[in-house]
């Protein structure tokens, strides 16, 4: 007998899958244009902010959930895509994908081409940053507007979760720079940009073995009284590997007060034996320890927040440590990047 899910996000998620299947035979005779416009109907009352798209023509077809690039609402995406269940002759997928090369976008009678848009990268503090240009002169009243379309198109040629979780920092060059800018059409950017990401800034996807490299940090802070606030900040630099993995996007932090050598024994016992639990089948990896002002922090990125939440609160049973356990969904590890040179 299966559960009922009572977590409002899997009560939606339910409820959309229900109606869905339910309408089925009835929106396979609809057009292209109006099935995508059935499809949002069903889903608006559950996930506002995700839209719905096709591709393929009924009766079978690939349903496209998108979250138009707001990463706020990646969460409730990827949970809508992994609830789905098996619909005959269609195909679920999250988030719009890479479009091929050379496309252009026509937007208030104004142009552009793949040819026509500039780009160039540099590693910045775990992501990649960009600079945008133009290879043909842009009217000033439509600069702006070429900006925008620009963006747009980076956004259909890396794909919508690259976009939002890979790319960092993004500035467009002043006109006046255009000739001398020596950055490649964006037809000649994707490859570019994968590069990048996996030899520069060493964002492989394979998970770690064996022992692990760490280095140590020091930083300062402001606390709310004026004081100044140290934090002692060990980092796992074979963690890094992992950055950006879409199944890696929700961090779990176990914070432990730790007031005297033998708490912090503890808590270290408590530490190793969580990393290793999580680590051995590739369900999570341990990024980053913080100690502040008396407790440690351990910070993990996970597969399976439930699971990983169950180790965690098995280890304190058996421990009867005060671990304070918090969740969040960080798909681009600003928590760990911080700590990135």
């Amino acid at each position: 007998m299966s559960s009922i899910p009572t977590d409002p996000r899997a009560v939606a998620c339910a409820s959309f899958w229900q109606a869905l299947s339910d309408r089925l035979e009835s929106l396979r005779s609809l057009s292209g244009h109006e099935l995508v416009g059935a499809l949002n109907e069903l889903l608006q009352p559950f996930f506002p902010n995700l839209a719905a798209e096709v591709m393929g023509d009924p009766p079978a077809f690939k349903l496209v959930l998108t979250a138009q690039g707001a990463e706020d609402d990646f969460e409730d995406l990827m949970a809508l895509v992994q609830s789905a269940p098996a619909l005959p002759q269609v195909e679920v997928e999250a988030f719009r994908q890479r479009m091929s090369e050379g496309f252009s976008m026509r937007m208030n009678d104004f142009e552009l081409a793949c040819s026509d848009v500039l780009v160039k990268q540099e590693p910045y503090r775990g992501r990649v940053a960009l600079e945008i240009g133009f290879a043909k002169p842009i009217p000033m009243d439509m600069r702006d507007h070429a900006r925008h379309m620009s963006l747009i198109m980076l956004d259909h040629i890396l794909g919508e979760y690259d976009f939002a979780v890979k790319v960092g920092a993004v500035d467009h060059i002043e006109a006046d720079a255009h000739a001398s800018f020596d950055g490649v059409p964006l037809d000649d950017f994707v490859h570019l940009f994968d590069a990048c990401w996996r030899e520069d800034l060493g964002h492989t996807g394979v998970f770690p073995t064996g022992e692990h490299d760490w280095s140590g940090l020091t930083a300062t802070r402001t606390a709310e009284d004026g004081s100044e606030v140290e934090a002692v900040v060990m980092r796992n630099d074979a963690a890094n590997a992992l950055l950006g993995r879409a199944d890696l996007g929700h961090r779990l932090s176990a914070a432990i007060p730790v007031e005297s050598g033998e708490e912090l024994d503890e808590a270290r016992v408590y530490e190793d034996r969580l990393t290793a639990l999580l680590q051995t089948h590739g369900e999570g990896c341990c990024t980053h320890v913080v100690l502040e002002e008396g407790v440690r922090t351990i910070h993990f990125h996970v597969a399976n927040p439930e699971a990983a939440i169950a180790h965690a609160q098995s280890l304190q049973v058996e421990s009867e440590l005060p671990v304070r356990l918090d969740l969040a969904f960080d798909p681009t590890w600003k928590s760990y990047r911080v700590w990135l040179s």
